[in-house]
């Protein structure tokens, strides 16, 4: 390679000058109407460089790209590497779906997944639905058990009120039964009273 200078032209969009208002001055205006537009960048940039910058540069442009890194030690990472590299371990071509939380790429499957161990947001959010379903359902079923429960409590409550009903039923006619004097016992036997 020799050192002479050599002139690279690239594609920039070229500078805007800023419109100047060309109305006469009036009070009653908006005051955004006089407001300068803001220049932009220009669309070639001419830049000098040497014969090894300049291939230094073409060889960065038409041999290395950006690709996203996925190994042990990084789940997902955007770097720039050779052409030849991208496809191959640890580097994969397309990016992984936004909707990804904690992303890694699964090399044998060939598919980008959550570390997380949910795949995207929409997963989470039937997650969640399905939760706030089965929630909805058990405070049902409390509240359909607490009923039952407040029943069951009335029906033991009114078999104690029989109960104690019954018991002092049962007090009472067991002291109308001490209280009558009972006959006594005649023998009737029909030996002539000798044995």
């Amino acid at each position: 390679m020799n050192n002479q200078e050599t002139n690279q032209t690239v594609n920039q969009p070229e500078a805007v000058a800023p419109v100047a208002n060309t109305k006469p001055a009036d009070n009653t205006q908006d005051a955004t109407a006089s407001t300068p537009v803001a220049p932009t960048a220009p669309e070639t940039v001419k830049l000098d460089l040497s014969a090894d910058q300049a291939e230094m540069v073409q060889d960065l442009l038409n041999n290395f790209v950006y690709a996203y890194r996925s190994d042990r030690e990084v789940d997902c990472k955007r770097e720039l590497v050779r052409r030849d590299k991208v496809g191959k371990y640890p580097y994969i071509a397309e990016a992984p779906n936004p909707s990804i939380i904690n992303p890694i790429y699964d090399w044998v499957g060939k598919k980008w997944y959550s570390k997380s161990d949910s795949t995207s947001l929409p997963e989470i959010a039937q997650s969640v639905a399905n939760l706030n379903k089965r929630s909805t359902e058990q405070d049902q079923a409390a509240l359909a058990n607490g009923q039952q429960m407040q029943m069951i409590t009335k029906q033991l409550g009114n078999q104690m009120t029989m109960m104690k009903q019954m018991q002092q039923t049962l007090t009472i006619l067991a002291k109308v039964s001490q209280a009558q004097p009972t006959a006594p016992t005649v023998n009737t036997d029909t030996n002539g009273g000798n044995n």
